[in-house]
């Protein structure tokens, strides 16, 4: 190779991997997996932190801790310690996102851990995370591109109880479901969902409401993630955070969690942003005072939602008021009736004409949802032709506005699509 492509192509700079485990057989697992040169030094996890010094100083030590879910207690505490003795070092949480293994994951994020070596990923991605972990990539710098900002839409129910959660949950699995490839566009229809397309942030009250609509047990919350804002990356969310089998990715709060003042999610919303395509946050019976101010600030357009009763209607207009004082009504805020009834009292063009507001979708009254949440299933899992299904496409085109003007055929299909129930049983 002439000394003009080793520069365009600089070999990888050597690295020292050094794996603390209880017993030797990830060391032989990792052997197997990391590329051709690069081997693996493998010390006894009762050794402790001081068992290192005979490596860590070699050029581009990285520190490999197992964080299988067997280790991950004793991990948690070497990790900690190595964190306060020696905090230059790299270290690296390997574990596994098979459903059995991932509480490893998790505990490897809590307590810091920046860089994740999934097993179950190919030779290409763990050489990837070694090396960033080492800072020897030896690529060339890329151009500096802007960064990719998600569409972030505030679901906002006007009082609780008027379905903007259930709304939420519904409008977050198609979504996903909708960044899957599919004939119309010349794709393939059986291939996986766009990954990391769409996260719902449910932060509405009470907490834990839509992880029990979409019949999920989550172990890694909103509140880990504030703590770990500066860390979040397309891994750790792949990794850590609760995926939905239809994959809508959802962060929240634990069941029980008391009610109040939001801490301020700037930096994480910031952070979740540059890894979704879309993020979909339902504030469901949560008071406007409540509602950090950045939230508000960031988002792409809030959404309202309300019913015909005569209660909510004073509600909204409460609402529009506290938003007014803020300096916060402006174009963004949109209108959505849920439960909707032909004689339930105001129509939906007289709420919006009464509050002066642009009414975005009519949603109809649907005993099916309840239904379906009292079996632990969505609505589109029991009745994908249902109306309230077909009800939603406005939302989601202003989910995704971008696709829906590019290609609006194509768009259209996909939603028919989704909505014909073709990914799911029906009765």
């Amino acid at each position: 190779m002439s000394a003009s492509l080793q520069l365009l192509h600089p070999a990888p700079a050597p690295m020292t991997l050094v794996l603390f485990a209880p017993v030797r057989d990830l060391a032989g697992l990792l052997g197997e997996r990391l590329p051709v040169g690069v081997s693996v030094h493998w010390i006894d996890s009762a050794g402790g932190a001081a068992a290192l010094d005979a490596h860590r100083r070699q050029p581009h030590c990285v520190v490999l801790l197992d964080f299988r879910r067997a280790a991950a207690c004793a991990s948690t505490e070497l990790a900690r310690q190595l964190q306060r003795s020696q905090p230059e070092l790299a270290l690296v949480a390997v574990g596994s996102t098979t459903s059995d293994q991932v509480d490893g994951i998790v505990a490897a994020v809590r307590c810091g851990l920046r860089d994740i070596l999934d097993m179950d990923t190919s030779t290409a991605d763990i050489d990837a995370v070694l090396r960033r972990a080492a800072g020897t990539s030896g690529a060339r710098a890329a151009p500096v591109e802007a960064p990719h900002k998600a569409r972030l839409v505030l679901v906002l129910g006007v009082r609780a109880g008027v379905g903007s959660s259930t709304l939420a949950a519904h409008l977050g699995v198609l979504a996903q479901q909708l960044s899957q490839p599919s004939a119309a566009d010349g794709s393939d229809p059986t291939a996986p969902a766009t990954a990391n397309s769409t996260l719902l942030l449910d932060l509405g009250q009470p907490a834990g409401d839509t992880a029990l609509y979409l019949n999920l047990d989550s172990q890694f919350h909103f509140d880990d993630a504030l703590r770990h804002a500066g860390r979040i990356d397309a891994t750790l969310v792949r990794t850590a955070m609760t995926r939905h089998s239809g994959g809508l990715t959802l962060l929240g709060q634990p069941a029980g969690s008391d009610g109040g003042l939001l801490p301020d999610p700037a930096v994480l919303v910031q952070r979740l942003r540059g890894v979704f395509e879309t993020v979909l946050c339902d504030l469901g019976g949560v008071p406007v005072r409540q509602i950090p101010r950045s939230l508000f600030n960031s988002a792409d357009e809030v959404w309202l939602v309300a019913d015909q009763a005569i209660g909510t209607l004073v509600s909204l207009d409460q609402v529009l008021k506290q938003l007014e004082s803020l300096g916060l009504r402006d174009t963004r805020l949109q209108l959505v009736i849920n439960r909707h009834e032909e004689d339930g009292g105001l129509t939906p063009a007289q709420i919006s004409e009464r509050f002066s507001l642009p009414l975005l979708a009519t949603l109809p009254d649907c005993h099916r949802l309840r239904s379906s949440a009292n079996h632990g299933h969505l609505l589109l899992q029991d009745a994908p032709r249902d109306p309230y299904l077909r009800a939603l496409t406005p939302l989601l085109l202003h989910l995704d506005q971008a696709a829906a003007r590019a290609l609006p055929r194509s768009w259209r299909e996909k939603l028919a699509l989704a909505l014909g129930g073709l990914q799911w049983k029906t009765k």
